[in-house]
């Protein structure tokens, strides 16, 4: 079976954190990426997935390498959304103010479901 589907990938400084006004506020922001995978969970997006990055840069950045214990403030994450292109545009028109000056890309893609038991077999 086959349905389509878009795939919208947000790249993001893996130092980005919410945005917030207050001294204090902007110490507790959590992670932007983490804060937008569970917003993406509360509005029903089918799938999320945050991708871990070996290496790799970001536009006007240098190349940056993972490193287990430290990671720089401009390595680059990937947040990946999946579902309808409608949901998607939705999202981000709703986070505007947390994508601004990130790179949003939407992909379309095609689905193919395959029964659980000819993967077993």
């Amino acid at each position: 079976m086959m349905h389509t589907l878009s795939t919208l990938r947000i790249y993001i400084p893996s130092g980005s954190r919410v945005k917030a006004s207050g001294f204090v506020k902007k110490l507790t922001a959590p992670p932007l990426s983490h804060y937008l995978l569970r917003q993406a969970r509360a509005e029903g997006i089918p799938q999320a997935i945050i991708h871990n990055v070996s290496a790799g840069y970001l536009a006007g950045m240098k190349i940056s390498y993972s490193h287990q214990e430290i990671k720089a403030g401009a390595h680059p994450e990937c947040l990946e959304l999946i579902g309808h292109v409608a949901e998607l545009k939705k999202f981000i028109a709703h986070y505007e103010e947390h994508l601004g000056g990130l790179r949003c890309i939407i992909s379309m893609s095609e689905e193919h479901t395959i029964a659980s038991e000819a993967i077993l077999s």
